[in-house]
């Protein structure tokens, strides 16, 4: 039996499938759809924080918000898969690189929202802190935060430098943003920036400082993740921060725009240091110095302000000590996003 020769057998080999990206625009037009369903989400919680015990019905003004915002963003990335199918893409292959985790998120967010009804249909609506724990709530969050994070994983696996072109760098940033407003909302039980009703300077006693440490964490977390693949432009970080808790003020304590104001000033400081101290993998010193002091240029000011304006009893070896284990929680952090590289000889042990 012949074969064909080398030449030929090129010639008769499928063409490998030409990749599929989303557009800036159009990494941009799911953010904005992703906020649609966020800003349900913060308003429905509002409903639970202030008029819990009042709520007697799954259909909702605020769920009406919600649902329309998932409906949306899910329509909109099924569009965006229907386009890869024209191509001959199938599976998950048809969703832009990097949507494969709206594909997940959608049926999951899907299979949520009926299970939502169902539950409040036959157990009532939950008050507190059921209202975050609940099993069909947490499947809502799972797919909405993978739906959210589709922007950023396509930006992430996108053929650029660290410094890609702004629009990609900037869909990343409000991907991560869209992502730790999630993360702060399902954990605002523990959201050491914010509680009803003391405000700015809620921190009294120290049982509540494992808040501030949880806080920190997730404050830091997506800053060192996106520092690890790319430069972040100017403002990213108090983007991140303003927009994440303006949304926490807003739920839980409308009208007090202290929180959101303190914010503001403690990105911009860390917008600096990331300007001066340029962290990047190839600086790994940089790096490590970043992730010590993110931290501690929110909760210097924040708890050592709420001292000095009489909003809050810690003493100063509390507070001080508390920031400064922030700082030590963020070098950990950077351990985890950047780790150390393995000697050759542990590699080829795995050989």
């Amino acid at each position: 039996m012949t074969t064909a020769p080398p030449s030929l057998q090129a010639a008769q080999a499928p063409a490998p499938a030409a990749a599929y990206r989303a557009t800036p625009t159009q990494n941009l037009v799911t953010i904005a759809l992703a906020w649609w369903l966020l800003g349900g989400l913060f308003l429905d919680g509002w409903a639970h924080n202030n008029l819990g015990e009042s709520l007697e019905t799954f259909f909702t003004p605020w769920h009406a918000v919600f649902y329309s915002g998932f409906l949306s963003v899910a329509g909109w990335c099924l569009y965006l898969a229907s386009r890869g199918w024209r191509m001959g893409r199938r599976g998950l292959a048809a969703f832009p690189d990097g949507y494969s985790l709206a594909a997940l998120g959608v049926p999951l967010f899907g299979l949520g929202g009926l299970g939502d009804l169902t539950w409040h249909t036959v157990f009532g609506i939950e008050v507190g802190i059921e209202a975050l724990l609940s099993p069909t709530h947490l499947l809502l969050f799972a797919g909405g935060s993978l739906i959210a994070a589709s922007p950023l994983n396509a930006a992430w696996q996108s053929p650029t430098g660290r410094r890609a072109p702004l629009p990609l760098r900037w869909a990343a940033v409000l991907s991560a943003t869209s992502l730790l407003a999630f993360t702060a909302f399902m954990r605002m039980y523990m959201w050491g920036l914010l509680s009803v009703p003391q405000g700015l300077g809620w921190v009294q006693t120290r049982g509540e400082l494992s808040a501030v440490l949880l806080t920190a964490l997730m404050l830091a977390a997506p800053v060192l993740l996106l520092l690890r693949r790319f430069a972040l432009p100017f403002g990213a970080i108090t983007v991140m921060y303003t927009l994440t808790n303006l949304g926490m003020a807003l739920m839980l304590a409308p009208g007090d725009w202290r929180l959101p104001a303190v914010a503001l000033g403690c990105g911009l400081l860390a917008d600096v240091l990331c300007v001066l101290l340029r962290p990047s993998p190839s600086r790994v010193w940089a790096f490590r110095a970043f992730a010590v002091l993110l931290p501690l240029a929110v909760w210097v000011p924040y708890l050592g302000g709420a001292v000095r304006l009489g909003l809050s009893n810690l003493s100063l070896e509390l507070w001080l000590g508390v920031a400064v284990m922030t700082g030590l929680g963020g070098l950990a952090l950077s351990a985890l996003v950047l780790p150390p590289a393995l000697p050759v000889a542990a590699l080829e042990d795995e050989g």
